[in-house]
C-alpha cells in the first residue's frame, strides 16, 4: 500500500465517529482496531518467523484480565494497568515461546492449542480471582468515542512498530531463521533464541490488545477468549496476507465486517472461517495484500550511493587482521563420526593452520560434508577431540561455534531467499549483534545510524567481490554462479577466523571457476581467514590449495603438499582403484 493510500485509511478511520451517530459502528470499528493489534503481532510471529499459534487468545485474556483486574479490585490507573499487562503477556509468552518453540510445524500448533486451553480452564475454576464464568464487571469504561480514537491510535502505532522491527536487524533475523535455519546458526543467530523473542513480541501485542478489549467493553468472561478466537486472529493475518505490513489491516476489516453482514449465518460462522482459509490457503496464498502486491520489491534495507556512511561500523572486511596469528589455528584429534552402522569418520586427525588454503578431497561419501558439519557443529562427533585455538569446539551448537569465528558454506546454497543480496550480507555482518528489540521497535536514531553503516559495509564487501550491482536484487533471482558468490561473500561478512567451504565450484561454468580462484587467491594473498576448502574440481584444488588432505572411507590416506598428495600411490588406488 503507498503512503497515499494508508494516509486516505487513516483519515477515514479517524473520520467515523464525526460522520455518524451510530454507537454500534463505532463499536464494530474499534473490534476491528483490537483485531489489527493482535494480527499486526502475530504477524512478527508467523509473517516473520513462520511459526504458527493457535493459542493468542490466551495471551489476549492475560492481558484482558490482568488490566481489568488490577482496575477493578486493585484501583489502578487503567494506562498504567494496562502496561503492566502488556509486560505480563510479554514474559509469559517467553516463557511458552522457550518451551513451545522446541518444536515447529503442526506440533507448535498443537502446544499452543494446549496452552489456549489451559488459559481457559483456568479462567473458568480460579472463581475467587477471575470470578470463573461469570466474569469481571465494573470494568472502569471510557466513552465509546473515546476508545474507539484510542484503539484507532494503538493499531497504527502497532503497524508502525512492526515496519520498524522489520527495517531493523532483528527484522532480517527473523527471516533469516525462517528461510534458512542451518544458515542463520553458522552466521552465529541462535534461532530458538530469535523465535522466542518473536513469540514474546507477539504475545505483547496480543496482551495490549487485551487489556484495551477489556476497558472497551467494561465486562470481560471466558467465553470471549476461546480456541474460535485464536483461529479468527490467524485467519485475519493468512487472508490479509502474511509478511505485509497491509495484511493485519486487509484481514481485520474482511473478518470484522463481513460476519456483521451475514448476520443471519451466525451459527455457521465457524463454515465460513473454513471457506476463507480454504480460500487463503489454495487462491490466495500470500494473502491479500500478498495478491495486490505482487512482483513490487519488498527490500527494506537499499544498498547506499557511497560506501561510506557516518556512525557505528560493524567492520568491512579488510580493515583489520582476522586469521589466528599463531601457526596452528585448529586442531583435531581422533575425531569418529557413526550413523547406526555406518562409519563416516574413523579417527581423523588433521592441523590447520591460521592461514592458507588446506583442502579436503576423496572420493563421493569419503565423509568430507561430515568433517564440515563436526566443524561447524552441525554433527556431533562420537569420539575425538577438536580445538580453535585455545577452545574447545567439539559439541557445541552451530551459533556458539560460529561466534567464535568458523563460518561456512554449504553445499547446495542457503541463501535468505526474500531477502536480497545486500540484505544477506548484512545479516551476515550484524551476527548476533542485533542490538536492543526496544530500540528497534521505536527505530531509535541509534537503530537508524547502525542500519546506514551495515548498508555501506555491506555494499562496499558486495563491491569487492564484484556483486556491487545485484545488491538490490532478492537472492531467489540471482543465477546460481552468483547465488554461490554470495553465500561466500555473506560468511566473509561475519569476519570469521576459519572459513569452511564446501564445494563451492559445484555447477559453475568454467569462467566462473576461473573467477572463484581469482577470489580464493585473492583471499589467501591477503589478510583472509584461513580456508578449509571441500572440492571435487582438482584443477582448481591443486591450484590454490597450500595443503591436501585425502579421506577415504572416513579415513585421512594422505597429508602433505598437492604435488606430494598428487604422487601418492593411496591416493591414485582411491581415485582409480587398484591396479588389477
Amino acid at each position: 500500500m503507498t503512503a497515499l493510500g494508508w494516509a486516505a485509511l487513516g483519515l477515514a478511520a479517524a473520520a467515523l465517529p464525526l460522520l455518524t451517530a451510530n454507537t454500534y459502528y463505532l463499536y464494530v470499528g474499534a473490534n476491528a482496531g483490537l483485531l489489527v493489534i493482535v494480527a499486526a503481532g502475530l504477524n512478527v510471529l508467523a509473517g516473520f518467523t513462520g511459526q504458527i499459534s493457535l493459542g493468542h487468545a490466551g495471551f489476549y485474556a492475560i492481558g484482558a484480565y490482568t488490566a481489568a483486574l488490577l482496575s477493578v479490585k486493585a484501583g489502578w490507573n487503567p494506562v498504567l494497568a494496562t502496561l503492566v499487562a502488556v509486560a505480563l503477556a510479554a514474559l509469559i509468552g517467553a516463557a511458552v515461546g522457550a518451551a513451545a518453540l522446541r518444536v515447529s510445524g503442526p506440533y507448535l500448533a498443537m502446544v499452543t492449542i494446549a496452552f489456549g486451553i489451559i488459559v481457559e480452564g483456568i479462567l473458568i475454576e480460579w472463581v475467587s480471582l477471575t470470578g470463573g464464568p461469570g466474569g469481571v464487571f465494573s470494568i472502569p469504561r471510557p466513552t465509546l468515542r473515546g476508545s474507539y480514537w484510542l484503539i484507532l491510535a494503538m493499531a497504527a502505532l502497532a503497524l508502525w512498530l512492526v515496519v520498524n522491527l522489520r527495517a531493523s536487524a532483528w527484522g532480517r533475523a527473523f527471516l533469516a531463521v525462517r528461510d534458512s535455519e542451518v544458515a542463520a546458526e553458522s552466521l552465529g543467530l541462535s534461532a530458538h533464541y530469535v523465535r522466542t523473542v518473536a513469540f514474546s513480541l507477539s504475545a505483547a501485542f496480543a496482551g495490549a490488545a487485551g487489556g484495551l478489549f477489556a476497558f472497551l467493553n467494561g465486562y470481560i468472561s471466558p467465553d470471549s477468549f476461546t480456541l474460535q478466537t485464536s483461529i479468527l486472529f490467524l485467519l485475519a493475518l493468512l487472508f490479509g496476507g502474511m509478511g505485509y505490513t497491509a495484511g493485519p489491516v486487509v484481514g481485520a476489516l474482511v473478518l470484522t465486517l463481513l460476519p456483521e453482514l451475514l448476520t443471519r449465518l451466525t451459527d455457521y460462522r465457524l463454515i465460513l472461517y473454513g471457506a476463507l482459509l480454504l480460500l487463503s490457503i489454495y487462491w490466495l496464498p500470500s494473502g491479500v495484500a500478498g495478491a495486490l502486491a505482487r512482483g513490487r520489491p519488498r527490500r527494506q534495507l537499499r544498498s547506499p550511493a557511497s560506501a561510506a556512511s557516518a556512525g557505528e561500523r560493524p567492520g568491512a572486511l579488510g580493515e583489520e587482521p582476522v586469521a589466528a596469528t599463531g601457526p596452528t589455528l585448529l586442531r583435531i584429534e581422533d575425531v569418529g563420526v557413526a550413523f547406526g552402522g555406518l562409519t563416516a569418520l574413523a579417527g581423523v586427525s588433521l592441523t590447520v593452520a591460521g592461514r592458507g588454503i588446506y583442502a579436503v578431497i576423496g572420493p563421493n561419501g569419503a565423509g568430507k560434508t561430515t568433517l564440515l558439519n563436526v566443524l561447524s557443529g552441525f554433527t556431533a562427533p562420537d569420539t575425538g577431540t577438536l580445538r580453535l585455538l585455545d577452545q574447545a569446539i567439539a559439541r557445541r551448537p552451530p551459533h556458539a561455534i560460529a561466534r567464535l569465528g568458523v563460518a561456512r558454506t554449504f553445499q547446495t546454497a542457503q541463501l535468505f531467499a526474500e531477502l536480497t543480496a545486500l540484505e544477506n550480507v548484512a545479516v551476515g555482518m550484524a551476527g548476533r549483534r542485533l542490538g536492543s528489540v526496544l530500540a528497534a521497535l521505536l527505530g531509535s536514531p541509534g537503530t537508524r545510524r547502525r542500519e546506514r553503516a551495515l548498508a555501506g559495509d555491506a555494499a562496499a564487501l558486495l563491491r569487492t567481490m564484484g556483486l556491487g550491482e545485484w545488491a538490490d536484487l532478492p537472492a531467489d533471482v540471482l543465477p546460481a554462479g552468483l547465488r554461490r558468490r554470495l553465500e561466500i561473500v555473506r560468511a566473509l561478512a561475519t569476519r570469521p577466523r576459519l572459513l569452511l567451504l564446501d564445494e563451492p565450484a559445484a555447477g559453475l561454468s568454467p569462467a566462473e571457476i576461473k573467477e572463484l580462484d581469482a577470489q580464493l587467491t585473492a583471499l589467501r594473498a591477503g589478510r583472509g581467514p584461513a580456508i578449509i576448502l571441500v572440492e571435487h574440481h582438482m584443477d582448481l584444488v591443486m591450484a590454490i590449495s597450500d595443503r591436501v588432505a585425502v579421506l577415504d572411507d572416513g579415513r585421512v590416506i594422505a597429508d602433505g603438499s598437492p604435488e606430494s598428495v598428487r604422487r601418492d600411490p593411496a591416493v591414485i588406488e582411491a581415485y582409480l582403484g587398484a591396479p588389477a
